[in-house]
């Protein structure tokens, strides 16, 4: 199968955007973020991001036809977003990546990120992760959105470094 595009889905602080970031050094291709999007349309509607819910259905569903839009469009593409993987289900050149990763790690990772103790980390991540999916269910009437068999590659995170993820993608589109 030959891949002229790829989604990289997965939890927060499973590595999504430093991955993105270095399949984009690598093979040059343009990115398109999901939740630049988010920002975008919302600046758009004069809506306050601290108070703009992400998830509200009808901006999450302009969201995800832009990202899906754009996967169906000729060319290269590197796409990062949650729900990337099901988007991309009926388009065949797209590879779909999960990540992965334990949720210490994570909870890890997010307390380095926004500088806070691991137990706030832990409750920040968990209640983040809950709140999307409860809402992510409802808009769309399901929730299996990290079911493995949805996606081409997984990729547990946890002990692997940018390098190492990059290359298990870069194989599987060299293949």
């Amino acid at each position: 199968m030959s891949y002229s595009k790829i989604t990289i889905s997965g939890k927060i602080c499973t590595g999504k955007s430093t991955l993105i970031g270095r399949l984009q050094k690598i093979l040059g291709w343009p990115i398109i973020h999901s939740g630049s999007i988010f920002r975008d349309i919302a600046k758009k509607k004069k809506l306050d991001l601290l108070s703009a819910e992400e998830q509200n259905s009808q901006i999450t569903r302009k969201v995800d036809d832009t990202v899906k839009k754009a996967m169906g469009k000729p060319g290269n593409l590197l796409v990062d977003a949650w729900l990337g993987g099901i988007l991309a289900i009926d388009i065949p050149d797209v590879l779909t990546v999960l990540l992965t990763a334990e949720s210490k790690t994570r909870y890890e990772r997010f307390a380095k990120r926004e500088q806070i103790s691991i137990a706030k980390a832990r409750e920040q991540v968990m209640e983040r992760d809950k709140s999307w999916l409860e809402k992510v269910s409802v808009i769309y009437g399901r929730n299996d959105f990290f079911k493995p068999s949805h996606y081409k590659l997984i990729l547990d995170t946890t002990r692997m470094s940018p390098e190492m993820m990059a290359d298990c993608i870069i194989q599987k589109i060299r293949k």
